[in-house]
């Protein structure tokens, strides 16, 4: 019985170092306090910073692979001055659209950590993933716009989107370039 208690107690020491040692702050918005992009990009640690916002969703293959290129990116440009937020589409149950959907949100939690994301990671209400599409309908960004996940923007240093439709991290060079322009 001792050595079971010491096995558990050896995982849970093990499992509590590997998550201090990632840099990033999850949100689970469970009362829908954040009903807009904007609010969210209102928070003390965006300000005076560049913003890459990543719209992804825990059911998206193609979402989940840009964290591979995500990783080289921020390697690339290591600097105080730009943040990468990570804004994930809440799934609630399809019956009952009211309630939360549990297996979803262990899901959002476990991906973040198995890929290593730094970063600030909201799980979004749905008032505020509708709000990320308002965005790319009401400006009139030039361009065939993406309407699925994943979804990027980049924000500017004033707390503006200045990009509805930003590359992906794996656009490699072409993302670092509009990222370089807005440091």
């Amino acid at each position: 019985m001792k050595q079971i208690i010491t096995l558990i107690l050896l995982f849970y020491c093990i499992n509590q170092v590997s998550s201090q040692n990632l840099n990033h702050t999850i949100i689970n918005d469970t009362l829908n306090k954040y009903q807009s992009i904007n609010e969210i990009l209102q928070l003390e640690k965006f300000k005076n910073k560049v913003v890459y916002v990543d719209i992804w969703s825990t059911g998206c293959v193609h979402c989940i692979k840009e964290f591979e290129y995500a990783a080289k990116l921020k390697k690339q440009v290591r600097n105080d001055s730009i943040e990468f937020l990570y804004l994930c589409a809440r799934h609630y149950n399809t019956r009952k659209s009211n309630v939360r959907n549990i297996k979803n949100e262990k899901l959002w939690e476990k991906l973040i950590h198995e890929n290593n994301l730094e970063g600030t990671h909201i799980l979004m209400s749905n008032e505020c993933y509708v709000d990320g599409y308002r965005y790319k309908f009401e400006n009139k960004y030039e361009g065939n716009l993406h309407w699925g996940f994943p979804m990027y923007m980049l924000v500017d240093k004033n707390g503006v989107i200045v990009n509805y439709d930003a590359p992906r991290p794996s656009q490699g060079e072409s993302l670092l370039v509009e990222i370089n322009k807005l440091l």
